[in-house]
């Protein structure tokens, strides 16, 4: 108390100086110009001896329960009023008529049930302060005149409901909070009059879900604290509309699930923090919309994947920490789209494995921790971090990774690094060179396993040269026995030698490609040497990342050991092993390695490759085809197999006709070979080779050529006959019987079995008599060979009335054609009975005879239609009168 009274006394001549009603402070309160404290006194009610020009009020800490409407009468001046920490339950409504101008009520830890009644006339009041009461109900008209205050704090208090508030003509409010409470849920109402709202807190309740729409019409909300509540579900739209939105805060609650869309419209986000939760996955869908995110935090999750594709709605995203998730691997790409990205973290997960490509595009990170995981391999192979250059990294802890060596140059793709942390790790090697080219600030190492030969000599000077700090670099000695525990950096150089007996691990026979047939065995084999135990295992490249391989019903893993070398037992091992893989598939062509390890150091194999062949099978084999002469053949031969089967065809003879002639073609990315314009030579077997290293398949197909011509391939296309006529229809051919035959169809349907229809000359010939109109169609003979349609012949036939027959121009059109058929059919038969001069003169007489027969058949026609137009009138009967 006395503390605070001279810094009240302080202070006194900062305080604006106001014309005095009563200047002299009367019990037990301090006076300071204008502010009064009277605070930690156990007062149990306010004071009537307080001057009436007070500006600040303390009462704090005192034994007030009830304040009635008698006190603090006339106090215009008062504008800040601190009743914390008292015991009030009850204020009287009219209490706050007393203080016109009051801008701050602080009634912080008491014991009030509800808002006080009358609050709301304080028409300039800007804060109020009802953090840990007793409040468990707000009403709508409560609730909606909060909205006048700009800031109000309604914390750990025991409120379970947001009514929908009522309108209110005055909206000032720019912070609400309302952590700690019992609220359960939001309606997309609670909030809706709260337009100048800037800051929205509930954190520690009860929400199980954000519905969509939650906080509509805040337009002007930059920030909302959702921490630590039972969130499991953040639904579409969630934070719908929300321009001015930068802080989102869900960390510690149950988020499982996060709807497509929930950000939609948010795009001033900037920090979004989703810290220990259940998210499962990173996805395209929920990402959507943060194009202004710059720190997005997903630890303590259950993440086990996310899409690459995902960050691309996130460019200038500068911070991400996905510490303590189940990432087990990282694919290729997998942060390319964050250009901008400045730290990452990835501590605490499974990984195992990275993608030769994994952190590529990353030209601007400054930070990374890769710490917890087991990725000794990406460090000690030093092909793994080959192709991964960040020239702005400055900063890489790799705690507890389980790494035995660094290799020489390890790290030579970061060269802006300054900082380097390997704590909590088992380093026996450094090779020489291990850290160059960089110009380190910091190092960071704890090993009591480094193997101290010739080979660490130069980490000493090394360390003088960069002036590194000492103390956060511990490098002591477990072998050789001498030299055990002591601090490398203290140890005279001569002292650390080097001997061809090294107890490193090292692989002395390097395992060798394998080739072998698909559903054969495959085997490799890798000699290590080194103290023992050795370790031993197989790893696999699949899409880019190792896995380390398991023995199983087609996997065959087996270690042969000896510890005797040249007849003598000193602590060395030599280690045979062998990976057996059994009915290989083309899923095991891929790159294999052997990796040799024990407590001095790791040894890592070339990456020998398993080529897995697989002979020439048929996919498609070619069919026999039955053409006519001037026609194109096309075969069609394809196979598989691995490699790719290189495709040859041959002929049954030689020479190849088409072939000579350069009518055989074949073309690139097609599995066809075409004969073009084929002749009776073309005819024979055609042979498709599919040859590969693992294997050769052939397949053979016949093509037969047929040089068939209808004999009238003149003959009309189109018939018109009168109903009851006959149709006779001549599909003459020269047809080979024993290969070929005659298919005659009516409307494209065959015609197998009819009263009327007759077939002639081999069904050259095709007859139906006492036609009927159900007759009328497209009548076709087609000739076949097997399963092969050679040539067609079409023709349709109108069946009419014998009124319609004879009205029509088509009669007369049928007429004469029957009349130029038949003279030709008369002309042929005579030039086949006969001599030349004899055929011409009577193909000038059949002519003639033809000629004359149109002409009549066009009088008969004429005639007929005349009268047909023009009847004969009845005679002019006479009119009597």
């Amino acid at each position: 108390m006395i503390v605070y009274s001279l810094l009240l006394l302080i202070l006194y001549d900062f305080f604006p100086k106001t014309e005095t009603f009563g200047t002299v402070c009367i019990g037990l309160c301090h006076c300071v110009g204008d502010v009064v404290d009277c605070s930690s006194l156990d007062l149990p009610d306010i004071p009537n001896s307080i001057p009436n020009n007070t500006r600040i009020l303390l009462l704090s800490d005192n034994e007030i329960e009830t304040i009635d409407k008698t006190r603090l009468k006339g106090f215009y001046f008062l504008q800040t009023l601190d009743l914390s920490n008292n015991i009030i339950r009850h204020i009287d409504s009219e209490f706050f008529l007393n203080l016109p101008n009051l801008r701050v009520l602080n009634l912080r830890k008491n014991r009030l049930p509800r808002i006080p009644h009358g609050s709301h006339q304080l028409d300039h009041l800007e804060k109020l302060d009802l953090r840990s009461n007793l409040i468990s109900q707000i009403s709508s008209e409560e609730l909606s005149h909060l909205a006048a205050i700009r800031s109000v704090d309604l914390s750990r208090n025991l409120i379970s409901y947001l009514p929908k508030p009522v309108t209110s003509n005055k909206v000032n409010i720019e912070k609400l909070d309302l952590a700690s409470n019992s609220i359960t849920d939001i309606g997309s109402e609670s909030f809706s009059i709260f337009s100048s709202l800037i800051s929205l807190k509930l954190a520690r309740n009860h929400i199980t879900s954000l519905r969509q729409f939650s906080f509509s019409r805040l337009r002007k909300l930059e920030s909302i604290d959702l921490t630590r509540n039972m969130i499991r579900e953040v639904r579409f739209l969630a934070f719908n509309q929300l321009p001015s939105l930068k802080n989102v805060s869900l960390a510690k609650n149950d988020v499982y699930r996060l709807d497509d869309g929930m950000f939609y419209a948010c795009e001033g986000l900037s920090r979004l923090n989703l810290s220990t939760n259940r998210v499962q996955s990173v996805t395209e869908g929920w990402m959507f919309g943060l194009t202004s995110l710059e720190v997005l935090d997903l630890s303590y999750n259950q993440i086990q994947s996310f899409h690459t594709s995902s960050w691309s709605h996130t460019p200038k995203l500068k911070w991400l920490s996905l510490h303590s998730n189940r990432i087990q691997s990282l694919p290729s790409g997998s942060f390319r789209a964050l250009r901008q990205l400045e730290e990452l973290i990835l501590s605490a997960n499974s990984i195992d494995s990275l993608h030769k490509f994994a952190l590529i595009g990353m030209d601007n990170l400054h930070k990374l921790d890769l710490s917890s995981n087991t990725l000794a391999v990406c460090v000690e192979d030093g092909a793994v971090l080959y192709n991964t250059s960040m020239p702005f990294l400055r900063s890489l802890r790799f705690t507890n990774n389980q790494l035995r060596v660094i290799p020489k140059r390890a790290f030579e793709r970061f060269p802006a690094l300054e900082e380097l942390d390997l704590t909590d790790n088992p380093i026996a090697t450094i090779h020489p060179e291990a850290f160059e080219p960089l110009e380190l600030k910091k190092l960071t190492m704890n090993s009591s396993s480094i193997l101290c030969d010739c080979q660490i000599s130069w980490l000493a000077t090394w360390i003088y040269r960069l002036k590194l700090d000492r103390s956060t670099i511990t490098a002591k000695c477990s072998y050789p026995p001498p030299l055990a525990d002591l601090d490398v950096i203290a140890i005279d150089t001569a002292n650390l030698t080097c001997h061809d007996d090294s107890p490193r691990a090292k692989i002395v026979r390097q395992p060798v490609e394998v080739r072998a047939l698909i559903g054969e065995q495959a085997k490799f084999m890798c000699n290590v040497y080194g103290a023992s135990p050795l370790s031993i295992e197989w790893r696999v490249m699949e899409n880019g990342q190792p896995r380390v391989l398991v023995q199983d019903s087609a996997t065959f893993l087996s270690v042969n050991t000896t510890a005797v070398v040249n007849g003598t037992l000193d602590g060395r091992e030599l280690a045979a092993a062998e990976l057996v893989l059994d009915n290989v598939a083309m899923t095991d062509n891929s790159e294999y390695q052997c990796v040799a390890r024990n407590r001095f150091g790791s040894d890592f194999s070339s990456h020998v490759k398993l080529l897995v062949y697989q002979p020439p099978k048929f996919t498609y084999i070619p069919s026999d085809m039955s053409i006519l002469v001037g026609q194109n053949a096309k075969f069609l031969c394809a196979a598989g197999g691995t490699p790719r089967p290189e495709v040859k065809w041959a002929f049954e003879r030689i020479p190849f006709p088409a072939a000579e002639a350069r009518r055989l073609y074949v073309t690139q990315n097609d599995d066809h070979i075409y004969v073009m314009n084929v002749t009776m030579e073309d005819q024979g077997v055609y042979t498709c080779h599919a040859t590969n290293i693992a294997g050769q398949v052939q397949a053979s197909a016949k093509l037969r050529v047929f040089d068939n011509k209808f004999h009238h391939p003149d003959s009309p296309d189109s018939k018109t006959i009168k109903k009851g006529s006959p149709i006779k229809i001549d599909c003459s051919v020269d047809l080979q019987p024993e290969h070929q035959r005659i298919v005659w169809k009516h409307d494209h349907q065959a015609i197998l079995f009819a009263k009327r229809a007759r077939f002639s000359k081999h069904q050259q010939l095709l007859t139906v008599t006492q036609t009927t109109f159900s007759d009328s169609g497209e009548y076709s003979c087609e000739l076949w060979v097997d399963d092969s349609m050679l040539m067609r012949k079409v023709v349709n036939v109108r069946v009419l009335s014998e009124t319609e027959y004879d009205s029509t121009e088509g009669s007369l059109t049928q007429r004469a054609h029957e009349i130029r058929a038949m003279a030709a059919k008369w002309a042929e038969n005579i030039k086949s009975s006969a001599g030349n001069g004899f055929y011409l003169m009577v193909s000038c007489s059949a002519f003639g005879f033809m000629i004359l027969g149109v002409f009549c058949s066009i009088s008969v026609c004429l005639i007929k239609y005349s009268c047909q137009r023009h009847p004969k009138s009845d005679p002019i009967k006479p009119v009597y009168v």
